[in-house]
């Protein structure tokens, strides 16, 4: 199990992140996702991490300062390895290089994003979760095959009066774990899905340090 770093949020995941499943991190814009995903990194740093980019949004300055929170080595960041991902091909083409490298841990941030970018015209909509489907099902057999733990991030999209999972339908099927953050102002909570009998989730604020659990 690799640790989040918020203990609730472990607890309500059933002691972390485990391996040999996909678990999924989604929510709006500011709520956290990548810096949540990497703390986990930070939590793993020790054995080798693949790194999927596919919108820009990872900043080593940012790694630094949540591994300098922990007191741990720079020399690690030797472990961490990036792939700025820009095209869907890539970002399929990779899947095989996750499965020759053996890592203790993969996170794909964020796994729909290109998708959307590429697939973005109403007469290519099937096309796009067909596509998507295919990719998320050879990663799943990979993730369940070498035990390895995956790690997503997603966006919502607003739909009527609510925020839905971007390509929810073709993305469920395939997680098994998902991570709902939400952001209220100033206010930001964790639900894990699918959450069986009453309602429970973690509030957390964004600091220095990463995101810390608040009361």
């Amino acid at each position: 199990m690799i640790s989040t770093g918020l203990t609730g949020l472990d607890s309500l995941l059933g002691g972390g992140i485990a391996g040999g499943i996909i678990t999924d991190i989604f929510g709006p814009g500011g709520s956290g996702k990548t810096q949540l995903a990497m703390q986990i990194c930070t939590n793993a740093i020790h054995e080798k991490i693949i790194y999927q980019d596919t919108t820009g949004g990872f900043q080593p300055k940012r790694m630094i300062e949540l591994m300098r929170a922990k007191d741990l080595e720079h020399k690690l960041l030797d472990n961490l390895m990036i792939a700025r991902v820009t095209h869907v091909a890539d970002q399929i083409a990779n899947l095989e290089k996750i499965s020759d490298m053996h890592p203790s841990l993969v996170v794909i941030d964020s796994i729909s994003d290109l998708f959307s970018f590429e697939y973005s015209k109403e007469s290519k909509s099937l096309e796009k979760h067909v596509k998507f489907m295919e990719y998320m099902h050879s990663l799943s057999l990979l993730c369940i095959q070498h035990k390895i733990p995956v790690v997503i991030t997603n966006v919502v999209r607003r739909s009527g009066e609510q925020d839905v999972e971007n390509l929810d339908k073709s993305i469920s099927i395939f997680t098994h774990k998902k991570i709902k953050l939400t952001k209220e102002g100033n206010k930001f909570s964790a639900q894990v899905l699918p959450a069986f009998g009453a309602k429970k989730e973690i509030s957390y604020g964004i600091t220095e340090q990463g995101l810390v659990e608040t009361p």
